[in-house]
């Protein structure tokens, strides 16, 4: 079913089992206007055969579904935000094998989605700097954040950014949160507490790049927007 997403909603569509329209139009109002005005797309899929024959909002190029073949190999992959798409796809069934019971699934759908937000946020700021600054993401952090091999210290500074925001999310939205999915309790969320300048980190990544690039970029970044999705 398809959420009708005009005016100040955000646009969803839910394909889910288990996730009510209501629930993801009621957390949509936790997330700020200019978001829920943004071009920004959900999907809410049942399992990973949702894909197939999904009908998306945008044309997109023949690529594309070899890209979320490469994303939803990883094992913890419930979320994932796409750009230049704006999409955001959340799978049900697998955030359903990572939850001990109902109250961590549905708790685990507000912190999942404000948190592939940020990533969308981070995207909508930066543009195409974001490719250069994702060169070296760390597609198997998970794993070693459960094994203990890394903590916030040691993720990538998009996931430390993600990690503090959506932690700051649920936190923040805590009581509506426990209401709008009737919580029985409330979870020990992971997140971390490091501010991330974005200027500072692509400045960082443009130090690294040949001289003639930096030069481009330096052109480039004249005329940058730094629109900020808040």
């Amino acid at each position: 079913m398809r959420m009708d997403t005009r005016g100040d909603f955000l646009n969803i569509i839910n394909k889910s089992q288990y996730i009510k329209d209501q629930q993801l139009e009621e957390l949509s109002y936790l997330f700020s206007e200019k978001v829920r005005e943004s071009d920004l797309y959900i999907y809410i899929l049942k399992d990973d055969e949702g894909f197939q024959g999904l009908p998306l909002h945008i044309d997109v190029p023949e690529h594309f579904h070899s890209k979320i073949q490469r994303t939803i190999e990883g094992s913890y992959s419930e979320a994932f935000c796409l750009y230049p798409e704006n999409m955001i796809f959340l799978i049900e069934k697998r955030l359903l094998q990572h939850s001990s019971d109902w109250n961590e699934f549905y708790a685990n759908i507000a912190f999942l989605l404000s948190h592939e937000l940020r990533h969308f946020q981070q995207s909508y700021f930066l543009e195409d700097r974001i490719f250069i600054m994702l060169q070296d993401y760390n597609q198997d952090y998970v794993t070693e954040l459960l094994n203990g091999q890394i903590d916030c210290d040691g993720l990538h500074w998009s996931e430390q950014d993600a990690y503090t925001y959506s932690l700051w999310f649920v936190t923040k939205h805590k009581e509506d949160i426990i209401k709008i999915f009737q919580l029985d309790d409330w979870l020990f969320f992971f997140g971390c507490h490091i501010e991330v300048n974005y200027e500072k980190e692509w400045k960082r990544y443009k130090r690294t790049l040949t001289f003639v690039d930096q030069i481009i970029w330096t052109i480039k970044d004249l005329f940058w927007k730094r629109n900020m999705l808040i």
